[in-house]
């Protein structure tokens, strides 16, 4: 008997200190009543069995009512028919809509706007005449204008010997072929038109014919066009676009009214005046278009050379003139905002609409009181056109 207890003690089984806690006492054990059968082999918990019920009722009443839940339902497409009515149509994602190429055009050309963006319009006016001697007593007050108007600019006027050697002096080393087409042009109003984009590329500011009359200073001109746009920054303006023409009334305006006045589309873009920011992509496509158009037509002719094409007043228009200075700035608006802007939203312009970098500017802006496009008076322009046409001559 000595010798159990003290083997006892020496275990630890009558000690409190060395006694497992979690050991039950042998006299509160309780042995289980033996059973039989199959359920004796599934021994779960009270506890635990409740709770799996209670879980397997919940979710059958959350699958039960997935068809009633707002938005997509989350069952198969074989289910899904139980939605109580279809889903509304998603909006359209155009950059989605875009492919690979046209993705990455429309990054880059994001892109260069923001850097072109952090430059300023270049305070300067440039206009050009065949000579420094000036046609009339008129088209001198006219050009006093631009003096009067804009005392801080520069004014430059180009003539036809000075301009050659501005072409010559930008163009020459880097495309020489720019340079052989502007001094061979045996129309020289291809010549004219070629100036325009090239200098507007090149020194940027604003470039005006010389039948143009100033009615309000140019550093004016973006802050009054964006004046009811409080989201656009006159800084994000790369480049401001002249309406000329906005008919899309076909009632009002006909086809055949359209083509007795010489246009080619019923939305048609102004090229008396440009202005501009140097290095635009506006007016790198027009100069690489034009050169890749005339290079095609020499190609195509009989005397292989420049000096043997020969054009008609609405393929010059087509070639170098507003036609084609049209159809790029309507390539570009549609490459930089991704999507195809349709004419209808360059219509009914009153004060002035933004497309990317584009600042678009109503008939009446650089053309008031032309007759059509329900053109305002001179109270609303910023300059005046007095459409002297001497390209004809």
């Amino acid at each position: 008997m000595a010798a159990d207890l003290r083997r006892d003690i020496f275990r630890g089984m009558n000690n409190p200190i060395y006694r497992n806690p979690y050991t039950p006492e042998k006299e509160d054990t309780v042995k289980p009543a033996p059973s039989t059968g199959w359920l004796s082999c599934v021994r779960i918990p009270r506890r635990q069995a409740i709770l799996s019920f209670v879980n397997v009722v919940l979710f059958f009443v959350f699958v039960w009512h997935i068809p009633s839940l707002p938005g997509r339902s989350f069952l198969p497409t074989s289910v899904s028919h139980t939605h109580p009515g279809p889903l509304p149509p998603p909006k359209p994602d155009f950059a989605a809509s875009l492919s690979a190429s046209g993705r990455s055009t429309r990054r880059h050309l994001l892109s260069r706007a923001k850097e072109l963006s952090k430059t300023t319009f270049p305070k300067k006016i440039w206009q050009t005449w065949k000579t420094i001697n000036l046609p009339d007593d008129e088209t001198f007050t006219r050009r006093q204008t631009w003096h009067a108007m804009n005392p801080t600019h520069e004014y430059e006027l180009l003539t036809d010997k000075s301009a050659l050697q501005y072409v010559t002096d930008q163009f020459n080393a880097t495309d020489p072929y720019i340079v052989h087409l502007y001094e061979n042009f045996p129309q020289r109003i291809l010549a004219a038109d070629l100036l325009r984009y090239l200098i507007a590329f090149k020194s940027g500011g604003l470039y005006s014919d010389i039948d143009t009359e100033c009615k309000k200073p140019v550093d004016t001109w973006v802050c009054l066009a964006l004046d009811h746009l409080p989201n656009v920054r006159k800084a994000d303006i790369n480049i401001v676009i002249g309406m000329e023409l906005d008919i899309l009334d076909k009632v009002k305006y006909t086809d055949q009214w359209v083509k007795e006045s010489g246009f080619a589309r019923r939305i048609q873009f102004l090229q008396w005046t440009i202005y501009a920011k140097p290095g635009h992509e506006i007016l790198r496509r027009m100069v690489t278009n034009i050169q890749e158009t005339i290079r095609a037509d020499i190609e195509k002719s009989e005397s292989k050379s420049i000096k043997g094409i020969k054009y008609e007043d609405d393929q010059i228009l087509d070639r170098t003139g507003p036609w084609r200075w049209t159809n790029v700035i309507m390539g570009y608006v549609n490459d930089i905002m991704g999507r195809e802007v349709a004419l209808e939203e360059f219509t009914g312009i009153k004060d002035g609409k933004v497309f990317g970098d584009v600042l678009f500017l109503p008939v009446n802006r650089w053309s008031p009181g032309v007759g059509h496009s329900n053109a305002g008076d001179d109270d609303t322009s910023f300059m005046i056109h007095h459409f002297k046409s001497t390209w004809r001559d």
